[in-house]
């Protein structure tokens, strides 16, 4: 048996392939990343799928901003893939979060919800989404919240976030977004570009943490999935916190920690979703960052810094893009026995989970 974790090149976005390779196969896939290498590439694997007569068992779209969501809705616009072989959708709505409070917290619905939007993706697209998973009759329109458990075959998926305080706060977000929209007020967030890279290790493990504020990135669902005696902990654009008090409420803490065999890195190795508090409760040695380092100074080495003073083991770390090559010396690679594997079509972007 064997876990193989695709890794596709989506740009600044995040797009995860899961393959459990065993008498029957499983297929996880998370987000669609951004561009058009990485919807060509989705667009092979949903082709071999259909041909071995395999599925998407479940598809998860952690939350709506456009790096995560734009792949997904080209992958429903294309009519020439066939989507009939999704059997599930994780997909936390502006309808599914409003009808969730209504019926359990005493909210009342805002009657027309709309699924709203990141602050670069227009809420029309998020429209378009909603409507195309709602024609191919696979979504259950479940909330998906943290201390759910879902079984597929032996596989168990832990849903670690978002919480129920995110979900109320998404809610109200969403109706300030919807009066937006209404005023046709729509405006781009200015990126930096600047990075950390020419910073020393230890002088970056030293800096105090600040939390993301983004409730964008706050409501992304984030899952431990576990296999016979494999896990993974895929992590979206999470916020430590919320990860930290799902992992306490498992038994998990610093002196029981969590052992995983691959740790997908929160919102691109942003300085902002990594802290030690997270990483002291985890034992692990190999790390996913998914980005093209176009936005935002991604990943910020300062959170690759934790991770390695923390661990202070030798760390492997999985980037799909070869121009991650610029964050490490080769001194401080030897020094702190850092290893960077860059994925590409030789390997099919894909680490084997054994």
């Amino acid at each position: 048996m064997s876990i193989f974790v695709k890794m596709l090149p989506a740009a600044n976005g995040d797009c995860f392939l899961i393959k459990i390779k065993d008498q029957k196969d499983r297929n996880i896939l998370i987000d669609g990343g951004k561009g058009i290498v990485c919807h060509h590439q989705l667009k092979e694997e949903f082709k071999e799928l259909k041909d071995n007569n395999s599925n998407i068992d479940l598809l998860i779209l952690t939350h709506i901003d456009d790096d995560h969501i734009s792949g997904i809705i080209r992958l429903y616009q294309d009519e020439k893939i066939d989507k009939s072989i999704i059997k599930d959708v994780w997909f936390n709505s502006g309808e599914i979060i409003s009808n969730y409070l209504k019926d359990n917290c005493g909210k009342g619905s805002r009657g027309i919800v709309i699924t709203p939007i990141s602050r670069k993706m227009s809420v029309r697209q998020g429209m378009t989404l909603e409507k195309e998973i709602e024609k191919n009759n696979h979504w259950s329109k479940d909330v998906v919240i943290s201390d759910q458990i879902k079984e597929i075959g032996d596989m168990k998926i832990k849903v670690l976030s978002p919480d129920l305080e995110t979900i109320n706060d998404l809610n109200d977000k969403w109706e300030r977004e919807l009066l937006r929209l209404r005023k046709q007020k729509s405006k781009e967030r200015k990126m930096s570009f600047i990075t950390d890279y020419h910073k020393s290790i230890l002088e970056l493990n030293e800096l105090s943490f600040q939390e993301d504020t983004s409730i964008f990135n706050k409501s992304s669902i984030a899952i431990l999935l576990e296999y016979e005696r494999h896990s993974l902990l895929m992590l979206g654009d999470s916020h430590p916190s919320i990860i930290i008090s799902s992992l306490k409420n498992l038994g998990y803490s610093e002196s029981n920690k969590l052992k995983v065999d691959l740790v997908k890195v929160s919102h691109h190795g942003s300085k902002r979703n990594t802290n030690t508090e997270l990483l002291n409760m985890l034992d692990c040695t190999n790390y996913l960052i998914s980005t093209d380092g176009s936005k935002h100074g991604l990943p910020n080495k300062e959170s690759l810094a934790k991770i390695i003073c923390t661990m202070n083991q030798p760390i492997n770390f999985y980037f799909n893009y070869s121009n991650m090559r610029k964050i490490f010396s080769q001194e401080e690679c030897e020094h702190f026995n850092i290893n960077c594997f860059f994925l590409s079509e030789e390997n099919d972007y894909t680490v084997e989970v054994k």
